[in-house]
């Protein structure tokens, strides 16, 4: 049994991860590499992001469902990888599971049909980096920032969604899920001046252990995506309780993530078949 991460760019994530598995591993492979190389039987990891442009997600999803037909075990679906890179499907998944979300709507050609929702976050639906994240306070600024945004590719293409905005603690997790188990997180700062939580925004993370019910959210989350592998934002709200933001379908991370050990040995760990007759816990279950 073989094993290959199926994706377009030799990340640290994606080279880390062909690392630590235990058997024979292609390394990285292109979708259509991967047609030539993976037999029946052999796992292939699909990492497919979403495009630099931002209006879909990169090419090589036909290619996993050709890869599925031929017997190979193929984590994070096509199907899934797509539930979670849309973030308005992704949305509408977590809402119809009960998941706590933010109130999420597509954007459509007249923006002052969301003057209702402000103030509200604006996003390509087909979003990540923090690239082209907006948040809106007030109507001029909804105006503006139409005007501004009309010419943008992903927007003609996939469009934008408008998100409830969750008021901030300055702060907020990002739960790294494998299999059904939590197998670490990074608490993740603002940089002064700064809203975004992302890292390519000046966002520190630091490790993180996590408490029970955002535990339990990621996983309620990941599942409602059916990835095998995801990270999930959650929000932390003022006085109690947590909001998942979103679900990211093809995360980087670190070993930051899992103080206590290697995280992407951990991955491996619980992605691997299980021994026969064996099974695998979430950390909630073994607690």
């Amino acid at each position: 049994m073989a094993f290959a991460i199926v994706a377009h760019s030799s990340t640290e994530t994606n080279l880390a991860l062909a690392s630590a598995w235990h058997g024979e591993s292609y390394g990285i492979l292109g979708p259509r590499e991967a047609l030539s190389s993976l037999r029946a039987g052999d796992v292939a990891l699909a990492r497919l992001d979403v495009r630099r442009s931002l209006d879909g997600v990169e090419p090589g999803l036909s290619d996993l469902v050709e890869l599925e037909r031929r017997g190979v075990r193929v984590l994070n679906r096509p199907e899934a990888l797509l539930a979670g890179h849309d973030k308005l499907l992704s949305a509408r998944l977590l809402e119809s599971g009960g998941v706590p979300t933010p109130r999420t709507v597509f954007a459509g050609d007249d923006w002052l049909e969301l003057v209702p929702m402000l103030p509200l976050v604006l996003k390509p639906r087909f979003g990540s980096w923090g690239e082209d994240v907006f948040r809106v306070d007030d109507e001029p600024e909804l105006r503006r920032l139409e005007r501004r945004l009309a010419g943008r590719p992903w927007r003609m293409r996939g469009g934008a969604i408008a998100q409830e905005l969750v008021p901030s603690l300055g702060f907020d997790l990002r739960v790294l899920v494998a299999n059904g188990a939590v197998v670490g997180a990074v608490r993740r700062r603002a940089q002064d001046g700064e809203w975004r939580m992302n890292v390519s925004c000046g966002a520190r993370r630091v490790g993180e252990a996590v408490e029970s019910r955002a535990a339990r959210l990621a996983l309620a989350a990941v599942e409602m995506t059916c990835l095998d592998l995801a990270v999930v934002d959650i929000m932390p709200l003022p006085g109690e309780g947590f909001c998942a933001l979103e679900v990211n379908a093809a995360p980087d991370f670190g070993l930051e993530y899992d103080a206590g050990g290697n995280v992407f040995r951990a991955v491996i760990e619980q992605l691997e078949p299980a021994p026969a007759g064996g099974s695998r816990l979430s950390v909630l279950d073994a607690a």
